[in-house]
Formats: structure tokens, sequence, C-alpha cells
């Protein structure tokens, strides 16, 4: 009853109502039907609080998750719909994931494994593969080919000409407090050279399930028309705010 309150006040102080379910024989599912541009870290901060209610004595571990992006035209900003964050809980003590050490920096061979695991995985995207692109994904994602293919669906959407997606690494994460296990994470920036985009928001989080050997644990790009651009006249300063949450 106590967290089933929290979310309605929140909802009443003007933040949205988020909904928690049990999921049968996996844990759990937080759902929300709309996030506004200026609401996304206060509604995350939010699910946060009733994982760990929810869990208890136990630690919170996220799993799946999705939702939809859709741009407010008049606003010139981001907002979020069908937010889905399925989590379970668990015991650290039998926890089989084990952190890496917290000054633990990728060998040159790493670096090279990771990045062809990210090249890979927008050559899958270029070419509408949704079947490789779903085996390449952390399987706690519960990806399906189907799904997969409508992102590169809507990856490839407002091209308009030729062009190639790059990546580009940003750096490496060791142990991130709100990843789904400790470890070892990279993050890659995706970039779209077609003709008909302005810009792309997002990337690639790639897990190290052990040496050389990758996942994708986080697919979360935005891909930015240019005929949206022109026709609404944005500044670079206000395509910036596109990107943001």
């Amino acid at each position: 009853m106590a967290m089933m309150a929290l979310a309605m006040l929140a909802a009443a102080a003007g933040q949205p109502e988020i909904k928690v379910a049990a999921v049968p024989g996996k844990g759990f599912v937080a759902t929300v039907a709309l996030i506004d541009a200026d609401q996304y870290d206060p509604t995350i901060d939010r699910i946060k609080v009733l994982a760990t209610q929810r869990c208890g004595k136990l630690k919170v571990r996220f799993g799946r998750y999705y939702f939809d992006n859709q741009i407010d035209v008049d606003r010139g900003v981001t907002v979020i719909e069908d937010f889905r964050q399925n989590f379970s809980c668990f015991d650290p003590a039998t926890d089989p994931y084990k952190p890496v050490p917290a000054d633990w920096k990728a060998s040159p061979a790493e670096v090279t494994a990771a990045t062809s695991f990210a090249k890979k995985f927008v050559d899958y995207l270029d070419a509408g593969n949704g079947v490789e692109l779903a085996k390449m994904m952390d399987p706690a994602l519960e990806s399906t080919a189907a799904e997969m293919k409508r992102f590169s669906d809507e990856a490839k959407m407002h091209q308009t000409g030729p062009g190639a997606f790059t990546v580009r690494l940003d750096g490496w994460l060791n142990n991130p407090e709100d990843a789904a296990y400790p470890g070892a994470y990279a993050f890659f920036a995706v970039i779209s050279s077609h003709e008909g985009i302005a810009g792309t928001c997002g990337g690639l989080l790639l897990y190290r399930e052990r040496t050389g050997i990758y996942k994708i644990s986080q697919y979360d790009v935005r891909y930015v028309s240019q005929a949206l651009i022109d026709e609404a006249g944005y500044s670079d300063e206000e395509l910036n705010r596109l990107c943001q949450r």
C-alpha cells in the first residue's frame, strides 16, 4: 500500500504515474504512459525507489526496457511514450556476476574487440538483419528478431540518400551503479552520414561478458530528420535540446 501511495502522490504533484506489476517467474515491470521532456530523470529515480522497496533486503537488477521516442515539434523537445522497465531481485551473496577492479582499463585488444562488435551491430542495422541483431543483444533484454527489424526500419526511415552508419568509442565504465550487472562497459556513439539525417542522439552500451566477448546492454539511438529541422527551423541549440532527456 505504501508503494502505491507513493506513486499516486507523485502523480498528483505533476509527475507521471508509475505502475508496478509482478511478472510471473521474471520479477516485476514498471510502466509509465508518458514521460515529458523534463520528467525523465525524476521518473527513473522514482522507479528505482519503488524497485528497491519491492526487493526489500535483496538487491535490484534492472533488465529489459522499452519505450517510444516522439518529437514534440511545437516545443522542440523529445517525449517518451509507453515506457516499460523490467526488474528482478537478487542476493549479492549468490550473484554470479562479479565486478572488475575499480582501476580496470581496456587493453588495445579489448578496444579492438569492442569496436569490431559495435561495427558489426550497425552493419546488421543497416542491412535490416533482425535475426543477427537479436543475437547480439543481452539475453536479459529478451529482444526478438521482429523487434530489432523494427529498430532497423526506424533507423532508416528518414534517409533520403546514400550514407553509412559508423561508431565512435566515447569511453569505458567500470561497475556503473545503474547497469544490469557489475563489470566493464563500453559506450559507442552511433553516427549516420546518410542523406536526410541531420544528426543522431545516444548510442550503444556494450557489456563485457569476458575477455574479448561483448553483448549489447543498451541500444538507445534517435535519428533526427533533416526535413524536420528544415520545416521547424531549429537552431543548433534547439537541435541539441532534442537529444536531452
